[in-house]
């Protein structure tokens, strides 16, 4: 066998990450007769998860993989991920329904509190040690056919108001640590939006930042966090929220849903009491200007709440001019415009390096895995997400990982060959399992009769 090529760090390979996954998975609520129970509630919980880490496009090709005739899946579930016993897919289903997706929130915090005690995250520390989070929402699946009490619903409007089918959708809000000089991003946590929460995107993604900001402040309550967000945060309850949790914010503002705000600072511009500059990047030619606007109220309903104001232009050597606008309880100077500017506009990540990722990578984020009749569809995007943070934390700090990450360029060639090693090669711990991954070639067996290449 190939000697190995780096040595396991437990706080982010895989075999600790899973460990520690799957002691926080033992705490969460299981409420069917434990006299008559076949599967785990571990078990069923780390099948799910071992679907998105092995990137399965569906359920039922898992079920195919994993039924009992094909041992090497099996043996494979069994050793690398904790399975005690492999459930079906219609088993699955049904174990993880009545799981409330709040109780995936202590498998994030145990692997956050593991990269906190190993000293990783210093690396995500900007603004003087604070931690970015960038929070938005997304959607994860719709369908005109199929709904449950929790699913949000989109009525068709204007012409097709009386022929067109309504569409039943799940959204969830995502809060992602970001960096602006990393592509890793590390999800925190996540909380579904809900039926309950409005018909329209502004109450939909506020009335869920209501249970998501208490519950980051409550686990994790030492860290401090500077919270990125579009305008749509840009309003006093939201801001009083964060507030209240001890959070800083830089929130992009827009004239449109800030009328009053913005009045308030072309005043301020007419009468001088402004801070104005610009810069010119000598290489590239790039003009970079920054207007810094102090203690202005938010609008007429929240006079007493006092934002700070960064405006950012940029114009190349072109004439082309790009303008942005934040909003933020930070002090704003000219020593911290560029890093304010550079963290506001990190907020991208959690679009173009998450969400994104998700959809478009390998992740099948919008594909329908099971709806259920409680929680099954949020609490199955909750373990993709999971498994995603695992793949990022392996990404951003795990040797043996990056050595592998840099063979196959391709995250979806990756997540393809992994698939493939995983069905076909029997194997007994991570380390071998990932030597094998990492260079095939330095073995030599036969691969089972009836098996791929």
């Amino acid at each position: 066998m190939a000697a190995p090529f780096a040595r396991f760090r437990p706080d982010v390979s895989m075999p600790g990450l899973l460990d520690t996954v799957r002691g926080a998975f033992g705490n969460v609520t299981d409420k069917r007769r434990q006299a008559s129970v076949r599967y785990s509630m571990p078990d069923a919980l780390m099948a799910g998860l071992a679907i998105f880490s092995l990137k399965y496009p569906s359920l039922l090709m898992f079920d195919t993989d994993a039924r009992p005739e094909m041992p090497i899946t099996n043996h494979n579930l069994k050793t690398l991920f904790g399975l005690s016993a492999v459930p079906c897919d219609t088993q699955m289903r049904a174990i993880l329904d009545p799981v409330r997706p709040s109780e995936l929130r202590p498998a994030f915090r145990a692997i956050h509190s593991g990269l906190q005690r190993s000293n990783s995250l210093r690396d995500f520390n900007t603004l003087g040690g604070k931690l970015l989070l960038s929070i938005d929402g997304t959607g994860s699946y719709s369908s005109t056919k199929i709904s449950c009490e929790h699913c949000c619903e989109k009525k068709p409007k204007g012409a097709q108001k009386d022929a067109g089918e309504s569409e039943f959708y799940h959204q969830m809000l995502g809060a992602v640590l970001v960096h602006p000089d990393r592509t890793t991003v590390l999800p925190m946590d996540f909380e579904p939006i809900t039926r309950a929460d409005g018909s329209q995107k502004n109450d939909c993604e506020r009335n869920a930042a209501k249970r998501l900001i208490p519950a980051i402040a409550a686990q994790y309550p030492k860290r401090q966090f500077v919270v990125i967000e579009d305008a749509l945060a840009a309003n006093g309850p939201h801001i009083a929220t964060l507030i209240e949790h001890r959070m800083d914010y830089i929130i992009v503002a827009k004239p449109g849903a800030n009328a009053t705000l913005f009045e308030a600072l072309d005043e301020r511009v007419r009468t001088n009491r402004t801070v104005e500059w610009e810069t010119t990047d000598e290489q590239t030619g790039l003009v970079r200007g920054y207007r810094i606007t102090k203690s202005v109220a938010l609008n007429q309903t929240y006079p007493d709440l006092l934002v700070n104001s960064l405006e950012y232009w940029e114009i190349d050597r072109h004439g082309k001019e790009r303008n942005w606008h934040w909003i933020t309880n930070l002090e704003i100077n000219g020593d911290n415009a560029y890093d304010i500017m550079r963290a506001a506009r990190a907020r991208w990540k959690i679009e173009n390096e998450t969400f994104l990722t998700l959809k478009k990578q390998g992740y099948h984020f919008e594909h329908s895995y099971g709806h259920g009749k409680q929680y099954l569809s949020s609490v199955l995007g909750g373990l993709m997400l999971l498994a995603f943070l695992i793949d990022q934390v392996q990404e951003g700090f795990c040797r043996v990982f990056q050595a592998i990450r840099e063979r196959y360029k391709s995250r979806r060639s990756l997540w393809e060959k992994l698939r493939g090693s995983f069905n076909n090669v029997k194997a007994s711990d991570w380390e071998g399992f990932m030597q094998f991954w990492h260079r095939p070639e330095d073995f030599s067996f036969s691969l089972p009769a009836g098996r791929p290449t």
